[in-house]
């Protein structure tokens, strides 16, 4: 009856879910199969109102969830959380023993939800232990005083950032923090996310994150678009659409896009973290292309997505012989970023008259025009496209 009457209290507080539906869906898919490890000190209610919604989103997508926390006995309103009643398992002091970790193992690949206690004050370490130990996707380190800066830092990569961040971190948790992110990416963990343990949720299943991704090196790779990506180009065209950054598409329209596209991808999921088009055959007699439906989910745009999809798509416009690509956009964000690209901003007329045949007045009225021209083919780093 207790039980009951704890998971009825739980769910209440899962309700309270603010996440728009489509970033959680994106996020439910990029995690889909993985083993997710998560660490945090005894929860608040609030905390725990988190870790309901975090848990049965992964759950939704056959994602593990290996929660560590700081206690000596399993916290039942934490168990509650849970979408069905955890493997409890203390954590061995020192080393992670072969037989302790094959009934972790076994637990997880029976699709059990796990919760690990340790002694109050270890949960980074041990958290950072056993993701190397299963190679987990994603450790989640959780902090009181949240992520890298004020406002956190979105991401960080450690192999540029490390001095940095390792000297402002170094007193969180008594210095336990720092050294688990460092264990767990040098250990082949893909990334490590810090945030406040009532985040734990938002920092998992938004765009925009509420603490720090971190990453030791690259973390999203370049690839053409396949014809199995198209569900998810709609989706990010979609969502482009929404904030008002891309104009709206018919369908016919984003597979055009798909067909020229190039995708930025997440290492090790390959979920689409950004996608591009190059748009070529309404300005064949010209010999130029346009960039069309460029967009990429705020959350990676700290590792530089957007970038490098300009970068392989002028690559690609060199390697077809283009004499330079233009952009339209209607955001000062947008138009800033094609500056610091290489593009300069030119008169609407600078513009193939085609491009403008039918175009929406009040867009119109709005849209920024810039140009960059294409370097000939071997003069910039070939994206083996």
């Amino acid at each position: 009856m207790v039980d009951q009457e704890l998971r009825a209290t739980s769910s209440a507080a899962a309700a309270a879910d603010t996440i728009p539906a489509s970033e959680r869906a994106f996020y439910v898919t990029e995690f889909s199969g993985a083993t997710i490890v998560a660490s945090m000190a005894a929860p608040s209610p609030e905390t725990v109102a988190s870790v309901e919604r975090a848990a049965r989103s992964l759950a939704a997508g056959a994602a593990r969830l290996v929660l560590v926390v700081g206690r000596d006995q399993p916290d039942p309103a934490l168990a509650a959380a849970f979408p069905a009643p955890p493997v409890v398992l203390a954590a061995p002091a020192g080393r992670l023993a072969p037989a302790w970790l094959a009934e972790l193992w076994l637990a997880i690949t029976d699709r059990q939800e796990v919760l690990v206690t340790t002694v109050p004050g270890q949960e980074a370490g041990v958290g950072a232990r056993l993701a190397v130990a299963l190679q987990a996707l994603k450790l989640v380190l959780t902090d009181a005083q949240g992520g890298w800066g004020r406002p956190p830092r979105s991401f960080a990569d450690i192999a540029t950032h490390a001095d940095a961040f390792e000297h402002q971190l170094a007193d969180r948790q008594g210095g336990a923090v720092v050294a688990a992110l460092d264990e767990a990416l040098a250990g082949g963990v893909t990334n490590v996310n810090l945030c406040r343990p009532e985040d734990i949720d938002r920092e998992l299943f938004t765009f925009d994150g509420a603490g720090t991704l971190f990453t030791s090196g690259a973390y999203l790779a370049l690839g053409s678009l396949r014809v199995d990506d198209l569900p998810a180009v709609e989706r990010l065209v979609a969502q482009g659409t929404a904030d008002g950054l891309l104009r709206p598409r018919t369908r016919l329209e984003v597979a055009q896009l798909g067909v020229s596209g190039i995708g930025a991808r997440v290492v090790g999921s390959g979920h689409l973290a950004g996608i591009v088009g190059l748009e070529t055959e309404a300005y064949r007699a010209e010999g130029v292309g346009e960039v069309s439906g460029l967009y990429t989910v705020s959350r990676f745009s700290g590792s530089g997505a957007g970038g490098l999809l300009i970068d392989a798509l002028m690559d690609r416009a060199s390697e077809l012989g283009l004499a330079s690509v233009f952009a339209i956009t209607v955001s000062d964000l947008a138009a800033s970023f094609f500056v610091r690209k290489g593009f300069a901003e030119v008169a609407h007329d600078a513009i193939p008259s085609v491009k403008w045949a039918g175009y929406d007045a009040e867009r119109l009225a709005r849209a920024r025009a810039f140009v960059r021209d294409a370097a000939p083919a071997g003069d910039q780093g070939s994206f083996g496209f």
